[in-house]
């Protein structure tokens, strides 16, 4: 239809129960519900019964089932892409022949909106629109996961007679919307697929009947993509935590295959001289080792999980969930590479990762390397002063109290009282427990 033609051609569908009095009142140019057609609307009856508007003729076309296929299919293949959302409003927009299409989630601290392509204009608009709270009551009133016509629950005509239509609806060519929403775990999302009220009709039962089933999947793949997102936020936390620990640290499955490797365990690796990594798998330079190392993974990974399989029952009373020493020979005369054996849920789990259950964390130390001091983290991670720190790693070294504070230039008292506020922004209650902390941390 050529812009700026104000003939609307529409198909009226036979339903049961229509009555005549309606036909005619539409030929005589009404819309069936009290108002009028736009100037110049042809209008084609089809059957005597009842009516159904649907969109133009070319609309019609594209709601059959194979567009809502493609549709759907689009959407999840695209449900991992950057602005996969926009992607997905743009298949829904261009299926069902409207202006635009939006979804909004009020789950997070700010709210968040996702738009069909738009010109760069609109984009403000359609960002004020989607803050408003007008269409709160509404919304909340939907029954969830439903796709249902706005104006069934907020009249067009009242909404044309509104500010907020004048200065945003019209503008963005909008005020005929269908929408569907459901509830967030703080909040609400909902779609909005949007018609200009002043050039097209309603939507009508048909269409969204149609729309249903690719609303429905379009709501899929967006929790399915934020449970994902959210996943991979809690990895890269993760993971940035294991990256800035000095040791090197390798997520193994039983297969041998490595999950990750830190920047320090790559570089030993990397080395070869006690361990490497082939095609994925790891491998030790030694057969010998390489069991050895394998059945401490196997075994730490079974009683991790509470499993009774033959190598759980059989393995070494040592292996009893926590970290599992191994020394990894090199060739002289460097000396072995010591490697920790522990769960990888249970430390993954402190940073909300659920997976790696199957997994083992291997915590790899070289005694050959030497490693760099530790003063510059106590003091940006607990916030310590220099003479707290110092202090910290005197005694961490073996030194006596008295001795550190000699060494240092203060008084025992003084050095006490150093200790404590240690003690206090560290969260330990020892010198034991600072030791162990402060050689994690090494």
């Amino acid at each position: 239809m050529a812009s700026g033609d104000a003939r609307i051609r529409c198909s009226l569908r036979c339903r049961a129960g229509g009555s005549q009095a309606l036909l005619a009142r539409m030929r005589n140019g009404g819309d069936g519900h009290g108002g009028r057609w736009p100037a110049g609307t042809a209008v084609d009856v089809v059957g005597d019964c009842g009516w159904s508007p649907l969109l133009p003729d070319r609309s019609v076309e594209m709601l059959d089932a194979g567009a809502v296929t493609q549709a759907i299919g689009r959407i999840y293949e695209t449900m991992l892409d950057d602005r996969a959302e926009s992607a997905w409003l743009d298949a829904v927009r261009d299926c069902v022949g409207a202006e635009h299409a939006v979804l909004s989630d009020t789950t997070g601290p700010t709210l968040a909106m996702h738009i069909s392509r738009v010109d760069d204009g609109m984009l403000p608009l359609a960002q004020r629109l989607s803050a408003t709270t007008m269409y709160d009551p509404a919304l909340a009133s939907m029954p969830v996961r439903a796709a249902r016509r706005m104006s069934d629950f907020s009249p067009i005509r009242e909404l044309m007679r509104t500010d907020l239509y004048e200065d945003l609806l019209r503008p963005l060519h909008g005020g005929h919307a269908l929408a569907f929403t459901w509830r967030t775990g703080a909040g609400r999302a909902a779609i909005a697929i949007c018609r200009d009220a002043t050039r097209n009709h309603d939507y009508g039962d048909d269409e969204v009947a149609a729309m249903q089933p690719l609303l429905q999947h379009l709501h899929n793949a967006f929790q399915l993509r934020m449970t994902f997102l959210a996943q991979q936020a809690v990895m890269h936390r993760a993971h940035a935590a294991l990256d800035a620990i000095q040791d090197g640290v390798a997520i193994v499955g039983v297969d041998g295959r490595v999950r990750y490797v830190n920047p320090a365990a790559r570089a030993m690796l990397l080395d070869g001289g006690a361990l490497q990594l082939d095609r994925g798998a790891l491998r030790a330079a030694r057969s010998e080792d390489e069991h050895r190392l394998f059945a401490l993974v196997r075994s730490t990974v079974a009683l991790r999980a509470g499993m009774s399989s033959a190598f759980a029952q059989h393995a070494d009373d040592s292996a009893t969930g926590g970290g599992i020493p191994i020394a990894l020979r090199r060739d002289p005369p460097r000396r072995p590479l010591l490697a920790t054996v522990a769960p990888a849920v249970s430390t993954m789990g402190l940073h909300g990762v659920p997976a790696f259950a199957d997994a083992a964390m291997l915590v790899l130390r070289d005694p050959d390397q030497k490693r760099a001091p530790a003063i510059g983290v106590l003091l940006e991670m607990f916030r310590l002063t220099r003479r707290e720190a110092q202090l910290a790693l005197a005694l961490q070294a073996g030194e006596a109290l008295s001795v550190a504070a000699a060494r240092l230039g203060i008084t025992e008292g003084t050095a006490r009282q150093y200790l404590k506020s240690v003690f206090a922004k560290t969260g330990v209650e020892r010198q034991s427990e600072l030791a162990v902390l402060l050689r994690n941390l090494a």
